[in-house]
């Protein structure tokens, strides 16, 4: 399917490694050098031809066979291919498709993977361009900037084609966007645990604790990085966080409400619609010492 009202542009303008940027396109042109003899066996992964946002082998075959689609002078040559990827922070994510230059066109298609000696021509960020303001992109970067909220790309790619007096949940739960909340994560939770009672044995201090946690799941700040509240002095899981290095992918999940369930957007399950539990996990230190959380089940 081919987006209307986009138009890809192939940059080679990201500085440092590419692979590290996460939640980009990237393209890879090499060409071919020669065969060698290989050991390795294997399969290799499923390419998906069409990502279903103007990037598919269709549309870039198209481009390719017409006019040079690249920044710098090139000229294609027998063999050469040209790999284009989503370079997921989610590997369930990451999709793929590659094409070569075979008898004077592009096709669908690439060299022997593991008896190819290829080399790099040169490499970039693809970029999905909108020809006029596409209304949900907008709603997305309006949440990127007031909050810190990065849509996951999946959602992007199917949501930006649908109207704006569409009637899908998640198409409506971010646009109408209200607030988030956090899922923990059992290894913060233990953390919590441990940390708080060192300090405060006692087994009253187990509510407080139960009532603390509670409260912060919907007052964590993405823009800050931290827990911020103006009522309930939060500034001990602030500390237990910054035990994690601050790292928000180890510690917790960020959801937001759709009705009854929830969008993930970050971590292993970003972009997966999900439901909370009806029973909430418990960790024990002790039976005084215990605390219960929110858990959530895919659909």
């Amino acid at each position: 399917m081919c987006t209307p009202n986009t138009e890809l542009q192939f940059c080679t303008c990201v500085e440092g490694d590419i692979y590290e940027v996460k939640d980009i396109y990237i393209w890879t042109l090499s060409m071919y050098i020669d065969s060698k003899k290989s050991m390795i066996r294997g399969k290799i992964m499923k390419s998906t031809e069409d990502f279903e946002n103007g990037i598919s082998a269709e549309n870039i075959i198209s481009k390719l066979n017409e006019e040079n689609i690249f920044d710098f002078e090139y000229t294609p040559k027998e063999r050469d291919t040209l790999h284009i990827s989503f370079n997921a922070e989610n590997r369930e994510e990451y999709k793929y498709f590659s094409l070569i230059f075979r008898d004077g066109i592009w096709r669908k298609g690439r060299n022997p993977v593991f008896v190819s000696v290829e080399k790099s021509i040169a490499k970039g960020e693809l970029k999905v361009l909108y020809k006029e303001e596409n209304k949900f992109i907008k709603y997305c970067d309006d949440l990127k900037l007031k909050f810190g909220i990065d849509i996951p790309e999946s959602i992007k790619v199917r949501c930006a084609n649908l109207k704006n007096d569409s009637e899908d949940p998640t198409y409506l739960a971010i646009k109408n966007f209200k607030e988030y909340k956090i899922f923990y994560k059992l290894e913060f939770i233990k953390h919590i645990v441990n940390t708080h009672f060192k300090t405060f044995p006692k087994p009253e201090n187990s509510d407080r604790l139960q009532i603390l946690v509670n409260e912060a799941q919907n007052r964590f700040s993405l823009l800050e990085n931290k827990f911020i509240s103006e009522k309930t002095n939060v500034s001990f899981l602030n500390r237990c966080f910054k035990d994690f290095d601050n790292n928000i992918e180890e510690c917790f999940f960020v959801a937001i409400p759709i009705k009854e369930e929830y969008l993930i957007i970050n971590g292993s399950f970003s972009g997966k619609i999900v439901f909370k539990s009806k029973k909430d996990k418990r960790y024990f230190k002790d039976n005084s010492q215990k605390l219960k959380f929110e858990d959530f089940e895919k659909l």
